[in-house]
């Protein structure tokens, strides 16, 4: 057995998974920011003391921040204070006995796709999790691709649109500005003159006929398709799988997204690679720890 754990800025959760992938028990709490890491530290240890009767062989764990994949040390959290060049792995792997890998949850949300999800029987993947921002993850010949500094696959911070809007990382026109959850119903309130709609109430107006709202929607869909298809030229993948909540727009998002990238990619890449939608939701994160501790 595997014990996976998925450290967010809003919710945590630990599971005991077979190596199959079967989520035999998930545990979910919300994580209180205000008490920092220390508090997030004895709640997993806890977590850990009591599933321990499952007699889980290594542990991986996804961190919802940058994380040095070869010191095997989280950097630190926007989110939650007190995790500045924290060893997690380590405390965890001392107590539980078992060894341990953590990786930024990301790359894991990839992973979990690649090895358990949509990306399953593919060789070269390329991930996207289009929510509150744009995350993603790389896998190339099997493994999760992570660059000179570790950092590779920051998909949503790749410039699209010069000048505006500006983005959370202090650029202008990424990827993220134009198509994360919050951007899409920021942008779609002011387009279609109708204050305070959300991201899902835009598609969902796409979704019943109505063309301003069509429009917008194709618009945003040739944005995404850009960023697509220039990681598609990029790297070469056999698979794009697209998760997050802005995944879930079904047909109405993917249909012009398929578009937009079948219009941009060089042609000898049309007939390779497939664009999906993630299948594995938001337990995508803890499927990858369980690959990834698999490994060890």
């Amino acid at each position: 057995m595997i014990l996976a754990i998925d450290i967010g800025g809003t919710n945590f959760r630990v599971a005991v998974s077979t190596e199959s992938g079967q989520l035999v028990k998930v545990v979910r709490r919300s994580t209180d920011a205000n008490q920092g890491a220390p508090w997030m530290i004895d709640q997993l240890s806890g977590l850990v003391a009591d599933l321990s009767t499952h007699r889980f062989r290594a542990i991986g764990i996804g961190f919802g921040g940058p994380v040095d994949y070869g010191s095997q040390r989280i950097i630190n959290s926007t989110h939650v204070a007190g995790w500045d060049d924290v060893a997690l792995g380590e405390i965890l792997s001392n107590q539980a006995g078992v060894p341990s890998v953590i990786d930024n949850d990301a790359n894991f949300g990839a992973l979990g796709e690649f090895a358990y999800g949509a990306g399953r029987g593919s060789r070269h993947m390329v991930y996207y999790t289009v929510s509150t921002g744009i995350g993603g993850g790389i896998i190339l010949d099997g493994d999760v691709y992570r660059g000179a500094n570790g950092n590779a696959g920051e998909l949503g911070h790749v410039p699209i649109l010069k000048g505006s809007p500006k983005c959370a990382c202090g650029n202008v026109g990424c990827l993220e500005a134009l198509c994360s959850g919050p951007a899409i119903g920021a942008r779609g309130s002011r387009r279609l003159g109708q204050p305070g709609l959300s991201a899902k109430d835009v598609f969902d107006l796409a979704r019943n006929g109505d063309t301003k709202a069509l429009s917008f929607v194709t618009e945003t869909a040739e944005y995404l398709g850009m960023g697509i298809a220039s990681a598609i030229n990029t790297l070469a993948p056999d698979r794009v799988v697209v998760g997050g909540g802005v995944a879930r727009a079904g047909k109405v998002l993917f249909d012009p997204l398929r578009a937009s990238v079948r219009d941009r990619v060089m042609p000898v890449h049309r007939k390779e690679v497939r664009i999906l939608p993630a299948k594995r939701g938001d337990r995508a994160v803890l499927l990858g720890a369980v690959a990834a501790a698999c490994r060890l």
